[in-house]
C-alpha cells in the first residue's frame, strides 16, 4: 500500500527551512556580539589595570614625600605597604604588553622599575638618617629625592601618554564595533525579509496545489452527477490526504457502478432502485461537496493565520510592536475559535481566549473599560463547551457600556458553591429593565428568529444540549449595570 504524505508536512517543511535561516543568523548573531563585547571589556579591564597602577605609584610617592620632606617614619611604611601593590599590577601592564605590544606602555613600566629601584636606594638612606637621631648627610638625601622624583615626573608624563593612547584606541574600536553591529542588524533584516518572502511564495504554492487538487475532485463530482457511467476516475498526483481521498473516490465510484449495473439486471425492481439511485447520487454528492468544502474551509483560516504571523514578523521589523501583538492575538483568538467551536475545553482555556479578547478591546477602545477577573484556581480544570464567557463579555461591552466614555467595568467571576460552579459577568452599563429580561426568558424558549437575543440564546440552548438540561441561567438588574450568572453542576 503506498504510504502518503500530509499537508501538515509540506507546511512544515517550509517553518523549518525559515527557522533553520533565523537560528543560523541568529547564532552569528550572538558569536559576533560575543565576540565584541570580550574584546571591548578587555580593552576596558586593560585601561582599569592601568588606573589601578597610576594610583599604587601615586600613593607610593606620597609616602616617600612624606618620609622625605617631613622626616615622618610613616612615610617609608607607607611606601613599603604600596610597593608590592605597585610590583603586582606591573606584572599586569607587563603581560598586557607581552598580548599585544604598546610601546609607551612598556616604556612607562621600565620607568616605574627605574623609579621603584630610587625609591628603595631613597628608603634605605632614610631608614639609616633616622637611626642617627637624624644627624646624617641631608644633602645626599636631597640629590636621592631629586633624581627620585625627576624619575617619577618621567612617570605621570608616560601614563598620560598610554591613556592618550589607549583611549583613542578605545574611540576606534567603538566605531569598529558600531559599523560592524550596523552590518549585522542590516544583514539580519535582510536575511528576515527574504526568508519571510520563501515562506510566504512557498506556502502560496501549496496552497494552488490544494486549490488545484480541489477543483479536480469537484469536476469528477460533477461529471458523476451528469453520468456515473460515464464518469472517469480522479487523477491527482499530490502526495497528500487529497491523493488518498481521490483513491477513495474512485473506488467508491466503482462501487456505485457496479451496483447500478445490478440494478439494472432486475427488471423488477428497476423503476424503485432508480429512485433511489437518483437520491443516493444526490446524497453522496452533497457530501462530497461538504467534504470539499470542509478541506477549502480549513485551508483558508490555516493561509490566514500563516499571513497574520508574516505579517506580524515585517511590523516587528518596523518595530510596529503594537500592531504586531495586535496581530498574534487576533491570530491565537481565532485558531481557538476555528479549533475548539465543536469541542470541550477547560475552564482556563476560555479565560486564556477571553483575556485575549478583553486584549483585542483594550487597543480598540484604549483604556476606555476596565476589566476584573476573579477565577477559583480549583475550578480552572472544569470541562464545558467552547465560546461561552467571550459572547457574555462582548455581549456587556456592545450593550451595556457602549455609552460609557469612561468608567466603565466588566466584571468576571468563576467559583465553586453548593456542590456547583458559578460563572458570573457583570457590568455597570445601562442594564435591563424587568420587562427586557423576561422578553430574552420568553425568546429562550420560543425560538423567535426575529429576535435581538440570539448570542444569549445560542449559549443557553447550547448548555442545555450539553448538561442535559441541569443548567441555571439568570439575568439580574443590578442598577447599574446588568449580571448574568450561569450555574453548572460541580463533580470536583
Amino acid at each position: 500500500m503506498k504510504k502518503f504524505g500530509s499537508v501538515v508536512k509540506k507546511y512544515v517543511v517550509g517553518y523549518l527551512v525559515v527557522g533553520l535561516f533565523a537560528v543560523l543568523f541568529l547564532a552569528a548573531s550572538v558569536f559576533i556580539n560575543r565576540y565584541s563585547s570580550n574584546r571591548y571589556r578587555a580593552a576596558i579591564a586593560e585601561l582599569v589595570s592601568i588606573s589601578q597602577l597610576e594610583t599604587a605609584v601615586k600613593e607610593s610617592n606620597d609616602g616617600m614625600n612624606l618620609a622625605y620632606l617631613w622626616l615622618a617614619d610613616t612615610g617609608l611604611e607607607a611606601y613599603e605597604e604600596k610597593r608590592p601593590v605597585v610590583v603586582q599590577l606591573l606584572a599586569v601592564t607587563d603581560q598586557q604588553v607581552e598580548a599585544h605590544f604598546v610601546r609607551e606602555m612598556a616604556d612607562t613600566n621600565r620607568m616605574i622599575e627605574t623609579y621603584l629601584e630610587k625609591c628603595d636606594i631613597l628608603g634605605k638612606e632614610l631608614e639609616q638618617y633616622f637611626k642617627d637621631d637624624k644627624s646624617g648627610d641631608y644633602e645626599k638625601l636631597g640629590k636621592l629625592y631629586n633624581e627620585q622624583q625627576e624619575i617619577y615626573t618621567y612617570v605621570v608624563s608616560g601614563f598620560q601618554r598610554v591613556y592618550s593612547f589607549r583611549l583613542n584606541q578605545l574611540n576606534k574600536m567603538e566605531r569598529q564595533l558600531n559599523s560592524l553591529q550596523n552590518t549585522i542588524t542590516a544583514v539580519e533584516i535582510i536575511a528576515l525579509v527574504m526568508a519571510v518572502i520563501l515562506c510566504f511564495f512557498y506556502l502560496m504554492r501549496i496552497v494552488r496545489e490544494m486549490s488545484s487538487s480541489i477543483r479536480v475532485m469537484m469536476t469528477g463530482i460533477t461529471a458523476i452527477e451528469r453520468d456515473v457511467f460515464q464518469a472517469e476516475p480522479i487523477q491527482i498526483s499530490s502526495n497528500d490526504e487529497f491523493e488518498e481521498f481521490a483513491n477513495a473516490f474512485n473506488g467508491m465510484t466503482q462501487i456505485i457502478q457496479m451496483q447500478m449495473k445490478k440494478i439494472e439486471e432486475n427488471a423488477n425492481v428497476k423503476e424503485r432502485l432508480a429512485e433511489m439511485e437518483i437520491e443516493n447520487l444526490k446524497i453522496f454528492s452533497d457530501l462530497q461537496k461538504n467534504h470539499l468544502d470542509f478541506l477549502q474551509s480549513r485551508i483558508n483560516p490555516h493561509f490566514l493565520f500563516n499571513t497574520l504571523n508574516m505579517i506580524s514578523s515585517l511590523a516587528r521589523i518596523e518595530n510596529a510592536e503594537q500592531s504586531a501583538r495586535l496581530m498574534e492575538i487576533t491570530a491565537s483568538f481565532l485558531r481557538y475559535n476555528l479549533d475548539n467551536i465543536s469541542k470541550t475545553v477547560t475552564l482556563k482555556q476560555e479565560m486564556e481566549n477571553l483575556k485575549e479578547y478583553v486584549a483585542i478591546q483594550e487597543y480598540r477602545y484604549g483604556g476606555r473599560y476596565r476589566y476584573d477577573f476573579q477565577v477559583d484556581e480549583t475550578c480552572m480544570m472544569f470541562q464545558m463547551p467552547c465560546m461561552v464567557l467571550q459572547p457574555l463579555v462582548e455581549n456587556a461591552i456592545q450593550h451595556g457600556l457602549a455609552m460609557k466614555l469612561n468608567g466603565g467595568c466588566v466584571w468576571i467571576r468563576a467559583y465553586v458553591m453548593s456542590s456547583r460552579i458559578f460563572l458570573e459577568v457583570r457590568d455597570n452599563g445601562v442594564g435591563m429593565t424587568a420587562e427586557q429580561i423576561d422578553e430574552v426568558y420568553r425568546d429562550f424558549y420560543e425560538n423567535n428568529r426575529s429576535s435581538t437575543h440570539i448570542g444569549l440564546r445560542n449559549i443557553y440552548q447550547r448548555l442545555q444540549l450539553f448538561y442535559k438540561g441541569d443548567v441555571q441561567f439568570e439575568l439580574n438588574n443590578m442598577n447599574p449595570g446588568l449580571e448574568i450568572t450561569i450555574t453548572f453542576p460541580w463533580e470536583g
